[in-house]
């Protein structure tokens, strides 16, 4: 009898799409120019196959070589699986930290030259990365620069306070949320300084001719920073420190606010009068300063902004928080001169501790008085405060010096908005790409992993990027289920439409036949969509032996 024939597959969900990317892009070519290597493995080969490993298999940092044979992506790189081992990925990315700056740097030209990206509008956020293990502080000795970070403990965004984290800085293009850099900085640096830093290596990366518009939240609100972009002709964006005097002004202009004609996105399609209403008015403002030796002047726009729905959320916050504060008043005033609550300093203690815990608490006001040696408190909200405090629910301010001519109130607010595009690339270092929770060995390490996230992040934005432009505003149907329509499809939406693909392998005896499967109306779709011609899904059958 002869020989039954076998077959086999291997998963290789939106390898031929990445791989295309990564040949345009150029990552292989500009990770062999810029960073020196001695291993047997090129560098470039291993930072494009940790590349493909964020965006197909975003688990824990382990059994990479594994992974990669049950992908195809040994085949595809004609390496083993066992040449891919947990050293030698480590020290790649060690040196991949060092040269970050130079890899990102050269990216940017790529996706100015080969994808048309314009770099010249940038929006920049802060989040944290969460660490599991224990770090030791590395202090560099003297002479020596500081390593590439420090894991400390500090505010985590999760609110965790028992795990230590490092802070990760993004600069993602308002073409496309496209990321052209990043910023890796210790667990507990302040956030108001590393613009400084950031703005250097954005002039740096840049074309040297590019004017540019940054865009970021209130930690950009000081003079040094604001007078440093100025300095630099470049424009700024960002989101107003609110302080008393501002309150004061914008308490002063409450009858000038005028409506604005903004919608967010969630509420686009609903009548006008069922959308929450915005409110705005202006003022000029200037700040002057030295920078680098020379006096700088900054003529800037103070937009005042009032939000229903803010102000709608910061009400139930105000009632809430409020409502916690009293029932703790109502208990001291309950137990008053009883229990602990017999001297003047506990009881003082208690009232300010239960003021202290909310913001809200500075509307209370209390008076204890005491007689025959007992205690008798009366305390209430001052009514002032309280009226206050209502009154500037939902207001904020953004600053800018963008022109009023081409920038009306309108544009600007609909313009900060837009920072959502940074939040959603965070989203995907967190969610699809997995950044945190992580553990490896030494901080250069960390934060070579960084830059092997924000590399696939990369990746993952252009093509998501060259979708939506593809479709021309036309909604895309397979991507959902109950084939519903996708106005704008999400990067993990596309790398999830090809999770089936795999490739084909039929043993007939001593011969193996490997074979791509058959693609999807979807899946052909997308591959269009993204601009890959055949030739290309030809150049990925044959790297993979087929």
């Amino acid at each position: 009898m002869g020989k039954s024939i076998q077959y086999d597959t291997e998963i290789i969900g939106a390898f031929p799409a990445i791989a295309e990317y990564l040949k345009k892009l150029g990552v292989a070519k500009i990770v062999d120019d810029v960073v020196p290597w001695e291993g047997n493995i090129s560098l470039a080969t291993l930072a494009e196959i940790l590349i493909l490993n964020r965006m197909l298999n975003p688990k824990a940092l382990m059994r990479v070589g594994e992974w990669a044979q049950n992908a195809g992506v040994t085949q595809y790189y004609g390496v083993t699986a066992e040449q891919l081992n947990d050293d030698l990925l480590g020290r790649a990315l060690e040196r991949l930290s060092e040269y970050r700056a130079q890899v990102e740097t050269a990216l940017v030209i790529s996706s100015i030259r080969n994808f048309d990206l314009d770099v010249a509008h940038v929006h920049f956020d802060i989040t944290g990365v969460e660490l599991y293990g224990s770090y030791e502080r590395q202090l560099s000795t003297e002479g020596e620069e500081s390593g590439p970070l420090q894991p400390a403990y500090g505010r985590t965004k999760s609110g965790r306070k028992n795990v230590k984290q490092i802070q990760l800085g993004l600069n993602v293009t308002h073409d496309g949320g496209v990321p052209i850099g990043h910023l890796p900085l210790d667990g507990n640096a302040a956030e108001s300084p590393v613009h400084i830093e950031n703005l250097k290596e954005l002039r740096k990366r840049l074309p040297s001719n590019t004017r540019l518009k940054y865009v970021a939240d209130c930690k950009l609100d000081t003079p040094e920073n604001l007078l440093t972009i100025k300095a630099g002709r470049g424009q700024f964006l960002c989101a107003g420190v609110f302080s008393p005097k501002l309150q004061d002004e914008f308490l002063k202009r409450r009858e000038q606010l005028q409506p604005v004609d903004y919608a967010p996105k969630s509420q686009a399609r609903l009548p006008p009068e069922k959308r929450d209403q915005y409110l705005a008015c202006e003022m000029l403002d200037s700040i002057s300063g030295e920078v680098n030796g020379r006096t700088v002047t900054s003529k800037h726009r103070v937009v005042f902004v009032w939000s229903q729905a803010k102000a709608r959320q910061e009400k139930a916050t105000r009632e809430r928080h409020v409502a916690k504060i009293q029932a703790e008043f109502e208990t001291v005033t309950r137990n008053l001169n009883r229990y602990s609550l017999k001297t003047e300093d506990v009881i003082v203690r208690r009232l300010e501790s239960a003021k202290a815990k909310y913001p809200e608490g500075n509307m209370f006001e209390y008076t204890l008085t005491c007689r025959k040696k007992k205690y008798h408190l009366t305390w209430g909200l001052n009514a002032k405060a309280v009226e206050r405090w209502e009154q500037l629910e939902g207001a904020y301010i953004l600053k800018t010096d963008y022109p009023i001519r081409e920038y009306p109130t309108v544009s600007i607010l609909g313009e900060y908005k837009s920072q959502i595009c940074v939040e959603q690339r965070m989203h995907y270092l967190k969610g699809p790409l997995a950044v945190a929770p992580m553990y490896l060995e030494k901080p250069e390490r960390i934060a070579g992993l960084l830059c092997i996230v924000v590399w696939a992040l990369i990746v993952l934005s252009l093509m998501e990027r060259q979708v939506r432009r593809s479709l021309q505003g036309k909604p895309m149907y397979g991507l959902y289920p109950e084939n519903r329509p996708s106005p704008a499809p999400t990067g993990p939406a596309i790398l999830n439409a090809f999770s089936t693909l795999c490739i084909v392998i039929v043993k007939n005896g001593a011969t193996q036949l490997r074979q791509l499967a058959e693609l999807s109306p979807v899946q052909e779709k997308l591959i269009k969509l993204l601009g890959i011609p055949p030739g290309g899904m030809e150049t990925f059958k044959r790297g993979c032996g087929m």
